[in-house]
C-alpha cells in the first residue's frame, strides 16, 4: 500500500500498462487493412506525432481486452485503488485510444492524452501534472527513457517493464518505489508490430511468395519457384476474408513487381522512374489481389475429389483471364506473364504454338493449386499416407505429357525438314552500338556517334551480309541522314533495317511516328512501319489533351502517333516483319505481323534506358514465346542487349557477348537464318490460325464460375467452410 494515499498514483499507458505501445499497435492495423495507406501515415507523421495519434485513433479501433497487459503490474495498481488512492492515467496516445481502455481496465479517476495537437510525452507530460498537481505531488509509473523528465518532477519513481539501465537512470531522477521489471524483453513492442502486420494478416508468406516468384524470371531464372510461388500466395491468405485475401494477393503482388521492375529505377531522369516504378507496380499488383480473392471465396476442403479438380483448373484459369486482361487494358501491359518464366523449358513450351505463352501460365497455376490441395489433403488427413497423390495425379501426368510431346515434336519437325546444310540462308549482321541513353539525348553528340555506326558496320560486314540491321534510336535525326544511309546501302549492296522518326503532314496537324525503315541493296526506301504499341508516359501520354498536368510526370516532351497495320518488308530472297521496343511482348501484336507469311520477325529495340540490368533478358524472356507461337524464327537487335535470334521453337541460338562475356558491349553479330525453299510452305501454327482461342475459354470459365459462385446460397457457403 502506498504510505500517503492522498499522494496521485499517475500511470503510462505504452509499454507500462500494457506490454505494446498503442500507436505501434495502431500502424500495424491500418498496414494491416491498407498495405496502401503508408503514404498518409508518412504525411501524418511529418505534421507531428501528435496529429499521427490523432488520425490513427479515427481510424483504427482496438478491442482493450485483446491487449498484453502487464498483469503483475495491474494487480498492484488495483490494491492501491482499494486503499482509496486517486489514480490517473497519463499517455502520449491519443485520448481517442486511451479512454476505452481505460474504461475496461476500470481503475482510474481521469484520463490525459494527446490530443491532435499536443503530444503528452516527456516535458509535455510533465509541464501537465506540474500544473495539475504541483512539483513533486505526485508518482509515476513509466518504463522508458522517455520518462525520464518526469520522474526528475515526481515525487517518487515505479519502474515498469523496464531495462537494468532505466532503472539505475530513474533512481537518479527521483526516490525508486515498487518495481515490476521482470520478464522483460526490449524487442517486445517491435515483436508485437511484426506478428500483427506480417504473421498474423498473412504479408509475410505473400512477400516470399512474392520473392519467390520474381526469383524465377530473369536474371536469376529459378523457374522452378514459379510452381510453388501462386500456391504460397493462396496459403498466405487461408482463413483470410475476401477483402483480407485480396490485400494478402496485393502484397504479394506489389512484393514481385517492385522486385521484378527494379530497372525502372535506372532510367537516367530525375523523380520519374521512382514515381513509375511505383505506380505501375501498384496497379498490376492489382491483378494478383483479385485473383487470390477469387479462389479464395471457394471451398474445396469437404468437396468430392472431382470438386476440387475443378477448384485447381478453375483457378488456373482465373490466372490466365487475368492476365490476358492485364495484356489489354489500358493499352496492355503483357510484362512477364507467368508462362514466361519457362521460357528456357523448351519441350514445354512447345505447346505456346496451340495456346500462346497462356497455356505455359495455365499449367504452373494449375500443378502449383494441386500441390496447396495435396498439402491441405495431408493436414486434414494425416493419418492417411498417400492422400496426397489424387491431388497431383492430372496436372502432373498432363505436364509430363506434354513435355514428351514436345520433344516428339521438335525432333519431327527437325527431321520432316529439308536437310538443314542444303536449305537457303540468310546471313544478317546485327549492330549493337550500346550507346548510353543520356548520349541519345545529347545533339551535340549525333553526328559523331552516328560516324561510329557507319564505322562498326562497314567492318562487321565484310564477310557477305545480306542484311544490315541497326536497333531501336542508334540512328541521330538531322539533315542528310537518309542520304547517307542510302548510299551505304547502295556502295556496300546490302540491304538496311533502321529505325527512326517519321512524320505525316495534315492540313489540321501532324502526326509522329516511331518508324521502321527498309531500304533495299540499291538504296531505295523499299517500306516503313509504323510502331502500333506505344510505350505509355514514354512515347504518348494518356489524356494529355484534358489532362495537361500529365505531362510533367514523364520525361518525354511531345507524342507520338499508334500505327495503323503491321508491314512486311520484301528483300530479294526474304520477307520480314519488324516490331519496334516491347512489341514482341504483344501476342496478338507479333501474330498480327505474322499473317502474312514472312520469313522471321525482326525486333528493333532499345533497352539502353535500364543500363546493364535483367531488362533486357526479361524481355528476352517474353520474346521467345512470339517465335513458338507463331513458328517463325525472330531476330532481336537492341542498342545494349540482348541482340540475338530465337529458333521456331523458341531456342536462343546466338547472342552477341563481348571479349568478357558482357551482353550488354558494343559489338556486332552475324547469323544466318534458314530460310524456306522457294517451293515450301509451312503450314501456320494453330495459334497463328486462331489466335487467343484458350486465353478467352479461360475469361468464359472465370465468368461462369463466378456468377454460379455468387448465386450458391449462403447457408452453404458456411457449412463449406465449417
Amino acid at each position: 500500500m502506498a504510505d500517503t494515499p492522498n499522494i496521485p498514483l499517475v500511470v503510462d499507458l505504452d509499454g507500462t500498462l500494457i506490454r505494446t505501445d498503442m500507436m505501434w499497435e495502431s500502424l500495424s492495423r491500418l498496414l494491416r487493412h491498407n498495405p496502401l495507406a503508408i503514404f498518409q501515415i508518412l504525411f501524418w507523421w511529418t505534421c507531428g506525432r501528435a496529429m499521427l495519434k490523432q488520425k490513427l485513433a479515427a481510424r483504427v479501433q482496438v478491442d482493450p481486452a485483446t491487449l498484453p497487459y502487464h498483469e503483475k503490474f495491474l494487480a498492484w495498481l488495483h490494491a492501491e485503488k482499494n486503499s482509496g488512492r486517486k489514480i490517473i492515467l497519463a499517455t502520449a496516445s491519443d485520448l481517442k485510444m486511451a479512454q476505452p481502455i481505460a474504461t475496461h481496465v476500470g481503475l482510474f479517476d481521469e484520463v490525459l492524452a494527446s490530443d491532435g495537437k499536443i503530444n503528452l510525452r516527456s516535458e509535455n507530460k510533465l509541464r501537465a501534472l506540474t500544473e495539475k498537481f504541483g512539483a513533486r505531488s505526485f508518482d509515476y509509473a513509466g518504463n522508458s527513457s522517455a520518462d525520464f523528465a518526469v520522474w526528475r518532477g515526481a515525487r517518487e519513481a515505479v519502474v515498469v517493464n523496464a531495462s537494468a539501465r532505466v532503472l539505475r537512470e530513474a533512481a537518479n531522477c527521483t526516490k525508486v518505489g515498487a518495481t515490476f521489471c521482470e520478464n522483460y524483453s526490449a524487442m517486445e513492442v517491435a515483436r508485437n508490430f511484426c506478428t500483427e502486420l506480417f504473421w498474423r494478416s498473412g504479408y509475410l508468406v505473400a512477400v516470399i511468395a512474392g520473392l519467390l516468384l520474381a526469383a524465377a524470371f530473369p536474371k536469376f531464372s529459378i523457374a522452378g519457384f514459379a510452381w510453388v510461388a501462386p500456391a504460397s500466395l493462396l496459403f498466405a491468405a487461408r482463413g483470410k476474408s475476401g477483402s483480407e485475401a485480396f490485400r494478402v494477393g496485393y502484397v504479394g503482388g506489389l512484393t514481385f513487381w517492385l522486385a521484378s521492375l527494379y530497372w525502372l529505377l535506372l532510367m537516367p531522369a530525375v523523380g520519374f522512374p521512382i514515381l513509375g516504378w511505383f505506380a505501375l507496380s501498384a496497379y498490376v499488383a492489382l491483378y494478383f489481389g483479385t485473383w487470390v480473392w477469387f479462389i479464395s471465396t471457394f471451398s474445396f476442403q469437404l468437396s468430392p475429389w472431382i470438386g476440387r479438380v475443378r477448384w485447381t483448373l478453375t483457378g488456373a484459369a482465373a490466372w490466365v483471364a487475368l492476365e490476358f486482361l492485364r495484356g489489354w487494358l489500358f493499352s496492355g501491359f503483357p510484362w512477364s506473364f507467368l508462362g514466361a518464366s519457362q521460357y528456357k523449358l523448351i519441350p514445354l513450351i512447345q505447346i505456346a504454338a496451340t495456346t500462346g505463352v497462356y497455356g505455359v501460365s495455365f499449367l504452373v497455376v494449375w500443378l502449383s493449386l494441386a500441390l496447396y490441395s495435396a498439402a491441405e489433403m495431408i493436414f486434414l488427413n494425416p493419418t492417411r499416407r498417400h492422400v496426397w497423390q489424387a491431388e497431383i495425379v492430372l496436372p502432373l501426368v498432363t505436364v509430363l505429357l506434354l513435355f514428351v510431346a514436345g520433344i516428339f515434336k521438335i525432333d519431327f519437325d527437325f527431321r520432316s525438314a529439308a536437310d538443314i546444310s542444303e536449305r537457303p540462308a540468310l546471313r544478317v549482321t546485327l549492330i549493337q552500338p550500346s550507346i548510353p541513353q543520356t548520349l541519345i539525348w545529347s545533339p551535340g553528340e549525333d553526328e559523331k556517334r552516328f560516324a561510329e555506326l557507319l564505322m562498326r558496320s562497314q567492318r562487321a560486314i565484310t564477310n557477305g551480309t545480306d542484311l544490315l540491321v541497326w536497333p531501336e534510336s542508334a540512328v541521330p535525326m538531322f539533315d542528310g541522314v537518309y542520304d547517307v544511309i542510302s548510299q551505304f546501302a547502295q556502295s556496300n549492296h546490302v540491304a538496311i533495317i533502321f529505325n527512326g522518326d517519321d512524320a505525316e503532314f495534315h492540313a489540321d496537324a501532324t502526326n509522329f511516328f516511331n518508324a521502321a525503315f527498309f531500304v533495299n541493296k540499291d538504296g531505295h526506301l523499299a517500306d516503313v512501319y509504323h510502331k502500333q504499341n506505344l510505350v505509355i508516359f514514354g512515347e504518348y501520354v494518356p489524356l494529355a489533351r484534358w489532362l495537361p498536368f500529365l505531362k510533367y510526370l514523364t520525361p518525354i516532351q511531345g507524342g507520338w502517333t499508334p500505327g495503323d497495320k503491321p508491314v512486311v518488308f520484301a528483300g530479294e530472297n526474304f520477307t520480314a516483319a519488324p516490331l519496334i521496343c516491347f512489341e514482341d511482348v504483344f501476342p496478338k501484336t507479333a501474330r498480327a505481323a505474322a499473317k502474312d507469311d514472312p520469313d522471321f520477325l525482326v525486333n528493333l529495340s532499345n533497352d539502353g534506358w535500364f543500363g546493364d540490368s535483367a531488362e533486357q533478358w526479361q524481355h528476352l524472356a517474353n520474346a521467345v514465346f512470339r517465335a513458338v507461337e507463331n513458328g517463325l524464327p525472330l531476330v532481336r537487335c537492341s542498342n545494349n542487349g540482348v541482340t540475338g535470334w530465337i529458333d521456331t521453337h523458341g531456342r536462343i541460338r546466338e547472342i552477341l557477348r563481348d571479349r568478357s562475356g558482357s551482353e550488354y558491349a558494343a559489338g556486332a553479330l552475324t547469323v544466318e537464318i534458314p530460310l524456306r525453299a522457294t517451293t515450301e510452305k509451312i503450314a501456320p501454327t494453330f495459334y497463328q490460325q486462331h489466335g487467343d482461342w484458350f486465353a478467352w475459354s479461360c475469361v468464359f470459365i472465370t465468368l461462369v464460375a463466378l456468377a454460379l459462385n455468387r448465386r450458391k446460397p449462403r447457408a452453404e457457403k458456411i457449412i463449406e467452410s465449417n
